[in-house]
């Protein structure tokens, strides 16, 4: 009985050595620890990060206005948008009315707004919606302007 536990002690000492690592010790960034350095001679895919709208206002929109892209902001407005928004931009969405105020894409205020400011509402979200930076590249959202571009007020008959 003895020798089992000596062999069990060796084992735990064993698993403990100090070239083996654990989570705590091992080459991670631990919370409230800023992370590393980044590698020397490395730039951003991406370019620059805007973090605020006023800045993003004047941004022009880099892809051209063509059926397709406009498809792909369709596609796109259908998967992320519509659930709020409504199939027409209209504020009437499937949860809509479980919101204080949903914003009718065809209003003329919003059809006054830059491309770059409706980047930066899709990008940053707003008051109660979420943000898409990280559901949707660059370009995505960039597609997406050009689809919301396309509401226009219902005609009244």
């Amino acid at each position: 009985m003895t020798w089992v536990i000596v062999v069990m002690a060796g084992a735990v000492v064993l698993a403990q050595l100090s070239f083996m690592r654990n989570m705590h010790t091992g080459p991670v960034v631990l919370p409230q620890v800023a992370p590393r350095m980044p590698v020397e001679d490395t730039i951003a895919v991406d370019g620059p990060l805007i973090l605020d709208r006023l800045s993003s206002q004047g941004l022009p929109n880099p892809r051209p206005n063509t059926p397709e892209v406009r498809d792909e902001g369709a596609w796109l407005y259908d998967v992320y948008c519509a659930v709020c928004h409504g199939a027409t931009g209209q504020g009437d969405g499937q949860i809509a009315e479980h919101y204080r105020r949903m914003p009718n894409l065809s209003a003329p205020n919003v059809r006054n707004y830059t491309d770059g400011w409706i980047y930066s509402i899709i990008r940053e979200g707003g008051r109660n919606m979420p943000a898409f930076a990280a559901s949707m590249s660059v370009d995505e959202r960039w597609a997406l302007v050009h689809f919301v571009r396309t509401f226009t007020r219902p005609s009244v008959p």
